[in-house]
């Protein structure tokens, strides 16, 4: 809670002269913290995509290391997680904005808000988890090593991490 305080506190210093002013306006001043954490959900979003897109060389690199070592047909399935972490990213991408506007029908209150930034948050460890996979892929490839395992992980990882992220719209529901 103290964590999404201090970022809030960040982004509303980053505000204009004329930002600050309009806080005077009853009611505004909640409305607009509610758009910035909007705003903080979709910037935490981003970096997990960004996050997701430095495989993409990983996976470069290894598909390369298998043709440097003429086993350039073991790359169909490196093929199959590629697309995996394409469709995580898309989903990090496009997921709907933690927040609804003043005139949505269905409004997310701000308890839930905190819940989906702190859900969010939580993404974190499992898309640092699939990099540290990533890696590992890439080296047993670089040594001309079976791939077959590491391959299990990583599709594994990128698979309960789609699933987790689609939980994500179960709690805009609630």
């Amino acid at each position: 809670m103290s964590d999404l305080k201090s970022k809030l506190d960040f982004i509303k210093s980053k505000e204009s002269f004329f930002e600050k002013i309009k806080r005077i306006i009853p009611g505004y001043d909640g409305y607009a913290n509610r758009d910035n954490s909007r705003e903080l959900d979709t910037l935490l979003r981003n970096q997990l995509a960004m996050k997701l897109e430095h495989n993409r060389i990983k996976i470069r690199n290894t598909i390369s290391n298998f043709s440097k070592n003429n086993r350039l047909f073991l790359a169909t399935d490196i093929d199959k997680i590629e697309k995996k972490n394409d469709t995580a990213i898309a989903k990090f991408r496009s997921a709907s904005r933690g927040y609804s506007g003043a005139f949505d029908v269905v409004k997310i209150m701000d308890d839930k808000l905190e819940k989906i930034y702190e859900f969010d948050a939580s993404l974190l460890t499992g898309v640092e988890e699939i990099g540290t996979l990533f890696d590992s892929l890439e080296s047993i490839s670089e040594q001309n090593l079976d791939t077959k395992e590491a391959e299990a992980k990583v599709s594994k990882a990128l698979t309960d991490l789609i699933l987790k992220f689609d939980e994500r719209d179960a709690l805009l529901k609630q």
